[in-house]
């Protein structure tokens, strides 16, 4: 092989280098930053919820929260791990015209499929038991209520003022948080029980939630079957609504009108 022919040949490493990346810097460098951005806005999830750094994770994850909302990223990892606790189901009895009785239970892993569907149903019940479970019936909030607004007279009637104005700030910001809760709570079981009635049309509805424990690790060994009724708890207020199917007629009709 001559010089000239040695010369002229093309190096291996300049045409790897000239073809081999069909991106640009500027592309690549997009590119890296779109992923980096993704990842974090997926550890940023489970790094928050549920336990967070007031200071750091909690403020970035209520930034970002409608872009980790709009990915669907918010998976609840709090039912899986480290530590799962109690599992909760919604239970109902629907009536039908004939006076049939159709019983069933949500989440139901028979029957929800795929497994993305039956995730969604296990929290829907999960979030019926917490509003229903965490807030308190009228009648306690009214009790509590009624004794801060005793404090705020009192307050005033000692001439101050200036905690009497924040105590009533804070209990009405209370009472309008409350009667919020009360109306997403009446909203979510009314829609959840529309749906069942439509889903098996039914003319009556009863919605219960109840309590799956978990088993110790010697009942386990002992060979317990995990979805034994006995492991199941009825708390005395576990029935959270009852309709008839003509409830939701006269209130599609009333929407109608109103159109």
């Amino acid at each position: 092989m001559s010089n000239a022919d040695h010369v002229a040949s093309p190096h291996p490493s300049v045409t790897s280098n000239a073809t081999g990346l069909p991106w640009s810097p500027l592309k690549r460098a997009v590119g890296s930053v779109v992923i980096l951005a993704y990842l974090f806005v997926l550890l940023i999830g489970p790094l928050s919820n549920p336990i967070n750094s007031q200071h750091l994770t909690a403020p970035i994850a209520r930034t970002i929260a409608p872009i980790h909302r709009g990915l669907f990223m918010g998976h609840g990892y709090r039912f899986f791990a480290p530590n799962p606790g109690d599992s909760h189901l919604v239970q109902y009895k629907i009536t039908k015209n004939d006076g049939t009785q159709i019983e069933g239970t949500f989440p139901d892993r028979d029957n929800a499929w795929p497994r993305l569907l039956y995730h969604r149903w296990f929290m829907l019940s999960e979030t019926i038991f917490a509003e229903h479970a965490q807030t308190p019936s009228p009648n306690e909030f009214e009790k509590l209520n009624r004794e801060k607004s005793e404090r705020v007279a009192l307050l005033k009637k000692n001439a101050k003022l200036k905690l009497a104005a924040e105590l009533e700030k804070q209990r009405a910001q209370e009472e309008s948080e409350y009667k919020r809760t009360i109306a997403r709570i009446k909203a979510l079981v009314r829609t959840t029980g529309e749906f069942l009635l439509r889903r098996y049309d039914g003319d009556e509805i009863e919605i219960s939630v109840v309590t799956r424990t978990i088993p110790f690790p010697v009942e386990v060994r002992q060979g317990a079957d995990l979805d034994d009724d006995v492991f199941l708890r009825y708390p005395t207020n576990r029935v959270i609504g009852r309709f008839k199917k003509s409830d939701f007629v006269a209130s599609g009709d009333a929407k109608e009108s109103a159109q």
